[in-house]
């Protein structure tokens, strides 16, 4: 029998072995490391049982030696002693489905091929998607009824800032959507760029990834994976905020062609309710400023029509008008109670000299606007109109171009970035509230194919632990019923204990790369043995460690070198003078 076809080891005896775990001792001429997947045949009396299992720990020591001076005696060769290699084994899985304790003394192997299958649980998957390779070099693969909301939906990933692989795992999980034969027909992506420009260049070769030594071995993983042909995303489609100076240009750096600038226009602004997100800090919803805003938002909307000759702008009627406001009719300014709204700066303006105005509002007509609301209440509320308007500014007017959603995306690229990078925190939480709502309810009010993938970075941001806002609010109903519509969250954080718990238990699939020794003993990772506890706090960048429901133990994962560009910096030189010719001719 040659050395690779040799038994690893066997089971040992020394302790108990279980049904749930046991000791390999290894053979002198084998090598194990954690997370390998073993398998151990018993010829039990009531027939024989395969009990397959991965390593999760392993050990060294000399027998024979019983002081810590005995070591250095026994490396000169002046004690007798015996290295002995073991491994710790949990078990997750044994077929037939008889939970017996395997033998001490039985053969220990690799499981390969088909028993590495089953140790997998591959066999019960219906549909699979490759996300990264195991210890061995082959695919493991995520069951695709927990990923698309069949089954199951959600992933949380985490993990320590710029080693965990957060947005590495995320983009690679979607690369390979946009891949895979089935799915890539079924996939619309939703992907927020909250930091630095990085994102906008996902579309680019990666120079790096073409330069390295390892260039035919990386490509050999990818072609593993599912992805034929690796190298920038296919079909993207960027967005960003107009600059300050300029309505028509984007708020970027490091690309300027093919992004185009968003926004929304005052009648959207005001018949889809997104006052609501300029008033999403928790403080607003202990207040009474929740309650003004809901009274305002539907007054709003209660008398909202559009203005001729002035698409995109918004006019308020002296009263309510009966019927739904994408069916009412035109109106001219002079029938107006409010100059047309062209900007938000237009009407923030008009309101606050309405709620103001203090005859105005001693009077019966200030009661549907306000209730019974205090003084204080609505001058605090009008301080924080007046501050939104100049944080959104720009982003909000008549001739605005919103990110289309649902129905409106069908001719779109599958994916959209959509930059933020450069807008205040307080702009960022509005445009992702407002994108996330209007994605929802686009799903609410139609089919579920093609399925939503939003990848949302600094989800502890969007959905606090503590504290209420109308984002959480739309975050919470996404991880109870989004699955179910086809809308699916990829969320990512620091820190899993700081995300509201709503969110991250409706998560099927759990993603951690390296873990804050602190962090990793909450609660939130209660998913992770202790051993991958442990582990989870030493992993390099470019493993993670994935939990899905088939599956009943974290497995570690390598997500290879990606072939797209991460940084500006790393875009292929033939994509920049593709870039420049397109600009310069």
């Amino acid at each position: 029998m040659s050395t690779a076809d040799a038994p690893l080891g066997v089971v040992l005896g020394h302790q108990a072995a279980s049904s749930q775990s046991f000791q390999v001792g290894i053979a002198d001429c084998r090598s194990v490391q954690v997370d390998d997947l073993v398998a151990v045949t018993t010829p039990d009396p009531g027939g024989d049982v395969t009990t397959f299992g991965i390593v999760t720990e392993a050990y060294a020591q000399i027998e024979g030696t019983s002081l810590p001076s005995d070591t250095v005696h026994f490396s000169q060769g002046t004690l007798p002693g015996e290295l002995v290699r073991t491994a710790d084994v949990q078990v997750v899985r044994v077929d037939p489905e008889r939970w017996i304790a395997p033998y001490p003394g039985s053969d220990v192997r690799p499981a390969r091929g088909a028993e590495r299958a089953k140790a997998l649980y591959e066999d019960t998957m219906r549909r699979t998607l490759a996300l990264g390779l195991g210890r061995d070099g082959e695919p493991i693969r995520l069951d695709l009824d927990f990923l698309d909301g069949t089954k199951g939906g959600h992933v949380s990933i985490s993990g320590i800032s710029g080693v965990a692989t957060k947005t590495s795992t995320a983009l690679a999980l979607v690369r390979l959507l946009l891949e895979h034969p089935e799915m890539r027909r079924r996939v619309r992506v939703l992907i927020f760029n909250v930091k630095g420009e990085d994102l906008l260049h996902i579309d680019r070769d990666n120079a790096t990834y073409r330069a390295r030594d390892d260039h035919d071995a990386l490509n050999a993983r990818w072609n593993a994976l599912g992805l034929t042909s690796p190298g920038g995303f296919p079909h993207v489609g960027f967005w960003a905020p107009p600059r300050k100076d300029s309505a028509t240009l984007p708020d970027c750096e490091s690309r300027l062609e093919d992004v185009r600038v968003f926004g929304w226009t005052p009648w959207r602004f005001v018949v889809e309710g997104l006052l609501r997100f300029c008033f999403t800090d928790a403080a607003d919803m202990r207040s009474q400023l929740s309650f003004v805003e809901e009274r305002v938002r539907g007054e709003l909307l209660r008398r909202a029509v559009p203005v001729q000759g002035r698409p995109g702008a918004v006019g308020f009627m002296p009263a309510a008008v009966p019927g739904h406001p994408d069916s009412r009719d035109a109106r001219m300014p002079s029938e107006l109670a409010s100059p047309p709204v062209e900007t938000l700066d237009d009407l923030v303006d008009w309101l606050v000299e309405l709620l103001t105005d203090e005859e105005w509002v001693r009077g019966p007509q200030a009661r549907p606007w306000l209730g019974n609301a205090a003084p204080g209440t609505v001058s605090a509320f009008t301080r924080r109109l007046e501050s939104a308007a100049g944080r959104l500014r720009g982003l909000v007017r008549a001739d605005a171009m919103p990110i289309p959603r649902g129905d409106a995306a069908q001719n779109e690229p599958p994916v959209a970035v959509v930059h933020l990078t450069r807008l205040h925190e307080f702009a960022q939480r509005f445009v992702v509230g407002t994108l996330l709502a209007q994605t929802f309810a686009a799903k609410e009010s139609g089919k579920r194919d093609p399925i939503e993938f939003v990848v949302l970075d600094e989800l502890n941001k969007y959905a606090p632990r503590e504290g209420s806002s109308p984002i959480k609010d739309t975050l919470i109903d996404i991880a109870q019923r989004g699955r179910s519509l086809g809308v699916i969250l990829v969320g990512a954080q620091q820190q899993a204990s700081l995300v509201a718990p709503e969110v991250t238990q409706n998560a099927a699939v759990r993603i951690s790369g390296r873990l804050d020794p602190a962090e990793a003993e909450r609660s939130e990772y209660g998913w992770l043995s202790p051993a991958a506890r442990a582990r989870a706090r030493l992993l390099m960048q470019g493993r993670v460690m994935v939990s899905q429901p088939s599956v009943p133990a974290p497995l570690t994962v390598e997500i290879p070198f990606p072939p797209w560009a991460t940084t500006a910096g790393e875009v292929a030189d033939d994509a920049k003078a593709a870039e420049a010719f397109a600009k310069f001719g």
